[in-house]
């Protein structure tokens, strides 16, 4: 992907209708996230991973993407893909949320909280 060697930051949301919602945004320099649900807000800043940015970056956005045969996403599932602010036209599954979550635990402990969307 083109548009992926030049990504400046990465934005995720993962939402699941209006019950709980994860914003995470990498960039080279800093990862922060925010995790809402109708009773609190969880807002965190990380340390810049120590790979290769546009590597992960190529990794969180080949896990988010669908293949043939996954299953949709639920209609109360909602994720998002954003590469330098504008939204990917990336088709995502049960599957690939599944996948997605688990490159961003290996990245950092603290996004454990995801688990709850899959």
């Amino acid at each position: 992907m083109t548009e992926l060697a030049d990504c400046k930051r990465l934005t995720l949301m993962v939402r699941v209708a209006d019950v709980a919602r994860a914003d995470i945004a990498l960039t080279p320099d800093r990862i922060y996230y925010r995790f809402a649900t109708d009773d609190a807000i969880e807002d965190g800043e990380l340390p810049p991973v120590k790979e290769d940015f546009r590597t992960l970056v190529t990794r969180l956005v080949n896990a988010a993407a669908s293949k043939d045969g996954e299953s949709k996403l639920g209609q109360d599932v909602r994720l998002s893909v954003f590469v330098d602010n504008r939204l990917s036209d990336l088709d995502t599954s049960e599957e690939s949320l599944r996948r997605l979550v688990g490159e961003l635990r290996a990245v950092a402990d603290e996004f454990a909280f995801l688990s709850g969307f899959c």
